[in-house]
């Protein structure tokens, strides 16, 4: 075999594993969008219609005359809660710590880039004060935290930096979102066998601001489900005619 016909069939080559890479990606958009349009979406949809339907507790009295298990939705005060962490006021938080991802040799770009992965939710048993009058919440790791949260970065030390919003972070930053003692909170969790409520979403704000945020978040998933769907067409078009047409 000559080197004429070597070097095309290493082209053909290159070129059906471009196409290849094209079609498995446009693929993909493909179906992560419609998950996400036409299931999460719905989901999320019908879980912010359910809270919204949900009456509010007013009073201690209601919170003690539901049955175990049953779903509570309260708008109230954190009150008499102790912060966690030496230093920071935090009563709950969910702790984020910033890692620093180093380009390869090869790559054509030689910027740092950083993301924020998450490390814990810390949410400890908590008293929450309902028109002057206290009910307990249970601790819980699986809890969900959201809202109008306290943000506060705490810079590391790291070798390494890469840039976040306009600002250069260290690895090792850490990011907290937390509720602070005195923050009105909207609580959905359900009622335990030992009278106190074990909470599944705490939400920095009232119940008319949280009902808001689950209706956001519906309209925010389908439109990215949308958005992810019409990529995947462009994509595959754009990038099979730039695969066919590329000089070798």
């Amino acid at each position: 075999m000559n080197l004429l016909g070597f070097n095309l069939i290493l082209s053909v080559r290159q070129r059906i594993r471009s196409i290849l890479a094209v079609v498995t990606i446009s693929v993909f958009s493909l179906l992560c969008g419609g998950l996400m349009a036409f299931g999460f979406a719905p989901a999320q949809a019908i879980q912010a219609y359910r809270i919204s339907r949900l009456p509010v507790t007013e009073d201690v009295a209601q919170v003690a005359a539901a049955q175990p298990g049953e779903e509570l939705l309260l708008t109230g005060i954190l009150k008499g809660n102790a912060p966690l962490l030496e230093g920071l006021d935090f009563v709950a938080y969910s702790e984020e710590e910033w890692k620093v991802t180093l380009p390869s040799d090869d790559a054509s770009d030689s910027t740092p880039s950083g993301y924020w992965e998450t490390v814990a939710t810390v949410i400890p048993a908590l008293t929450l004060e309902i028109h002057g009058q206290p009910v307990s919440l249970l601790k819980t790791s699986s809890a969900r935290l959201s809202g109008d949260l306290h943000i506060q970065v705490v810079k590391g030390s790291g070798s390494h930096q890469a840039e976040y919003e306009g600002e250069l972070l260290p690895e090792g930053t850490k990011r907290y979102c937390a509720l602070l003692d005195g923050d009105l909170v909207t609580v959905l969790g359900k009622k335990s066998a030992s009278g106190s409520v074990l909470p599944e979403h705490i939400f920095a704000g009232d119940h008319l601001q949280f009902v808001e945020s689950q209706r956001q978040a519906a309209s925010g998933m389908f439109m990215v489900g949308l958005c992810l769907m019409a990529f995947a067409p462009l994509f595959l078009v754009g990038g099979l005619l730039a695969t066919l047409f590329h000089k070798s």
